[in-house]
């Protein structure tokens, strides 16, 4: 009889909902525990620092390509009296010469960063890249302290094409972006000039938080 009696207070409506709050004030203080847990266990993402900041600035990204990458690439070079980061975009996995690269190096002070324009200018130069006169169509009014252009002429797969590298200077920053130009297809010489033209936009702005 008690059995029957405590089954049926159980299926009465009014006794079922007692259970059900006493059920849940029991399980509070688990979810709060399970909560506080996760809260303490979880580290935050660690503050950019003002320079990390400005350098995520520079960057191009996405937005500024003519095309939407299926691939992207991110190195973080080591950079003496500064930081760096490269970032490669490119249009097919199964074609990595059809690509666009920037990197950003953000210097200490304008000196180390007029150093580090030489050095990257250096790189180019060793290779005997002709430079704007091969690549008419990509010089752009420019914003930058200093700038030089490096292209070289060549066929990858039978495809005519410039390699090209763009070095600019920038207060504090330092930057290149480079691509492969083809002439009707995949990145053209106007297409390239205006991923230059934003990224030497977004470079001219970073002077104001430099």
């Amino acid at each position: 009889m008690n059995l029957i009696c405590f089954a049926s207070k159980f299926g009465d409506p009014m006794k079922r909902s007692m259970w059900k709050a006493l059920g849940f004030v029991l399980m509070l203080p688990v979810i709060l525990l399970g909560v506080l847990w996760i809260t303490l266990t979880t580290k935050p993402s660690p503050a950019l620092t003002p320079d990390e900041a400005l350098l995520e600035m520079v960057l191009i990204d996405g937005n500024d390509l003519p095309w939407g990458p299926e691939a992207v690439d991110i190195e973080q070079p080591v950079v003496q009296n500064g930081i760096g980061k490269g970032v490669g975009f490119w249009l097919n996995r199964d074609r990595p010469w059809i690509n666009i690269r920037t990197d950003v190096y953000v210097h200490q002070t304008e000196d180390t960063a007029k150093q580090g324009y030489q050095t990257q200018c250096d790189r180019f130069t060793r290779y005997e890249l002709q430079g704007w006169e091969t690549m008419p169509a990509i010089a752009f009014l420019h914003h930058a302290d200093e700038i030089r252009s490096f292209c070289t002429e060549g066929y990858i797969n039978g495809e005519h094409h410039f390699a090209c590298e763009v070095v600019g200077r920038y207060g504090r920053v330092v930057t290149i972006v480079g691509g492969n130009i083809y002439d009707k297809r995949w990145l053209t010489a106007e297409q390239f000039r205006e991923v230059l033209i934003k990224a030497d936009q977004k470079a001219n702005q970073s002077r104001k938080d430099q």
